[in-house]
């Protein structure tokens, strides 16, 4: 496995003094801010809710860094709990009785989404972007668990063995949540001119 370029952070994080711990905790955070928080908006579809869970890995992330494993990803144990933080994020929210849960918010990026190229024939962009727009639409009325599993396979683009040890579960469980989370997004979207299903 090759090294980790986050683990001397890491280390310094787990057992340096407080102002190395803070140079580290910063230089993680320059890291990897974009890539929590985006995952966090495609798993919530709600940017001030994935703000919140953000600030809640960062600021979480010297406490709990000690019982990280050096072994293991740093990226994958990141994603892992950013995924969990927006799923109890979002179960939360569905508690509430005003909390209107699963339509697409306004505003919502889909830039990260396959199929999003700048440039090139007008007509295409336009059907490219319409179809983006579709598939976040579907996205946002899938399970936290499935939107989950298929973000961080077709938008962040983890391996499967990434998705095991980010979400913490065995190859079996990775490959039922897509073929649930393909099937799902299937019935939503339907047949795309051109293209096929999902």
């Amino acid at each position: 496995m090759d090294q980790d370029p986050d683990r001397d952070l890491v280390r310094t994080l787990q057992s340096g003094d407080a102002d190395e711990r803070h140079e580290a905790l910063a230089a993680l955070y320059d890291r990897h801010q974009r890539r929590v928080f985006n995952v966090a908006l495609r798993v919530l579809g709600d940017r001030g809710a994935a703000q919140d869970v953000a600030q809640d890995v960062f600021m979480g992330l010297e406490r709990h860094v000690r019982s990280f494993r050096l072994d293991a990803s740093f990226v994958s144990w990141m994603y892992r709990i950013t995924v969990n933080r927006a799923i109890d994020h979002r179960r939360r929210e569905a508690r509430r009785p005003a909390a209107k849960m699963g339509d697409m918010p306004p505003g919502l990026e889909t830039s990260g989404l396959p199929g999003r190229v700048a440039g090139g024939n007008p007509v295409k962009a336009v059907d490219r972007s319409e179809a983006a727009d579709r598939v976040q639409h579907a996205l946002m009325q899938l399970s936290p668990k499935l939107r989950a599993i298929a973000v961080l396979r077709y938008v962040e683009g983890l391996s499967y063995e990434d998705l095991a040890e980010s979400l913490g579960c065995s190859m079996g469980t990775v490959k039922s949540r897509l073929n649930r989370a393909h099937a799902a997004l299937q019935k939503l979207l339907g047949p795309f001119p051109g293209g096929g299903g999902a």
